[in-house]
């Protein structure tokens, strides 16, 4: 079965794998087995600007979380990790079997950060991706400053 991800207010349909800026790996999702009624699964490692991780996600389970922030939730369905002032650093949720939201702050490097809200995508550069809709094929996808894209 096929799923969507829903990021910063643009729909990924058609299963994507890595989604990236540029060449920059943001997170990978897959699917847990050859059962259609499996819900994606995602990881990632969220590095603060020194590129020390702060959270590590395995297949929708926190096994890291910095001591700075807050675990607010943590099963398959919802994990959610926020800093001390409530902002979201990381948030996967299954909206249902084929639809999986993400958010969160996604530090590219030093001085670059991509801020992801269930509204819109903010780019390193200041410039607002929304209300775009990607088939990705089950093929990678790039972010960059010319939009969403399938990966070459």
């Amino acid at each position: 079965m096929t799923y969507t991800l829903l990021m910063g207010n643009n729909f990924i349909s058609n299963s994507p794998k890595k989604i990236k800026f540029y060449d920059k790996i943001l997170f990978v999702l897959n699917q847990k087995g050859p059962d259609a009624n499996d819900a994606p699964l995602i990881s990632a490692k969220i590095t603060n600007n020194d590129n020390k991780t702060i959270v590590e996600v395995n297949d929708n389970n926190c096994g890291y979380c910095d001591a700075k922030l807050i675990k607010k939730r943590d099963s398959k369905e919802h994990v959610l990790i926020t800093d001390e002032n409530g902002e979201i650093m990381f948030e996967s949720r299954i909206l249902d079997k084929n639809t999986i939201l993400v958010s969160g702050v996604f530090n590219i490097d030093k001085n670059q950060k991509l801020v992801v809200t269930q509204n819109y995508i903010t780019l390193p550069s200041g410039k607002w991706i929304m209300h775009d809709r990607i088939n990705s094929n089950n093929k990678d996808i790039v972010i960059s400053d010319d939009g969403i894209r399938v990966s070459d």
